[in-house]
């Protein structure tokens, strides 16, 4: 009787711990979809203790489980990157997608941006490059700078300081002190 006892209770268990592949298929993600997705997010980001940018966005859906990567900002973004001094510079835009292997981010749809020293930028398409802290585009731009200096251009590309910008034809209006 024991023995049958424990034959029975061995097939049961065995029985019992076999799973179904085709009901856990409702359970797997597909590469198509996002691993994460989060609402109303306020990211702070700092460097050595210091706070160096916060992102706000609506939305964020996590495909970073492909083989390149990414977090996509659906519904925009507006970051604001504070510089050593404490100084804000304002960028917002209603779509971006940042790689995570590159550290490229890719901007579109009215994208604007106000440094810290009043220079403001807009652009529909902008590439920010944050492994080496350039910003660029193929797409036309207007900025209107400080001083009342206004550019539109095809494109450029700039150190994140703004301290360097190359443009390529352009056409605006610069004042000039006699």
């Amino acid at each position: 009787m024991i023995v049958n006892f424990v034959t029975a209770f061995a097939v049961t268990l065995f029985f019992s711990c076999q799973s179904d592949v085709g009901s856990n298929q409702n359970y797997l993600i597909s590469e198509d979809s996002p691993i994460g997705e989060a609402f109303d997010v306020n990211l702070k980001y700092t460097d050595s203790g210091r706070l160096t940018a916060v992102l706000n966005a609506k939305r964020i859906l996590d495909f970073t489980h492909r083989s390149f990567g990414y977090h996509e900002f659906p519904e925009g973004i507006v970051l604001d990157v504070i510089d050593k001094e404490g100084k804000v510079s304002k960028i917002t835009a209603d779509y971006a997608i940042s790689y995570q292997q590159t550290g490229l981010i890719d901007m579109r749809g009215n994208v604007d941006i106000k440094t810290a020293d009043s220079t403001h930028l807009q652009a529909q398409q902008l590439y920010w490059d944050q492994n080496i802290s350039w910003i660029f585009t193929d797409k036309p731009y207007k900025s209107y700078l400080p001083g009342g200096d206004v550019n539109e251009a095809d494109g450029f590309d700039a150190n994140q300081d703004f301290t360097i910008l190359n443009s390529r034809i352009n056409d605006g209006v610069i004042f000039i002190k006699e």
